[in-house]
């Protein structure tokens, strides 16, 4: 798990610090591995729940449609 977790992470600041336009370095310091982990976990149960949908989650988190897919199978988490 903590090598899915770190996959996961990856693929997160990587996206982020290309959209931001900025290092990695600087993504990972604004965002540690334990937040990531933690916001995705608590809007994954409420996107679960129903509460809105993908795109939604997506944008709550800020990455595309397909990042978001990709780090939540990196995670091992059902995305349908």
């Amino acid at each position: 798990m903590l090598g899915q977790r770190t996959q996961a992470y990856d693929l997160y600041v990587r996206a982020k610090a290309e959209q931001a336009r900025i290092g990695i370095d600087q993504i990972e310091a604004q965002i540690p591995p334990q937040d990531f982990e933690r916001q995705i976990n608590q809007l994954y149960a409420r996107w679960s729940n129903g509460e809105f949908s993908f795109g939604r989650f997506a944008e709550l988190i800020g990455l595309s449609h397909w990042e978001l897919w990709e780090i939540l199978e990196a995670l091992d988490l059902p995305v349908v």
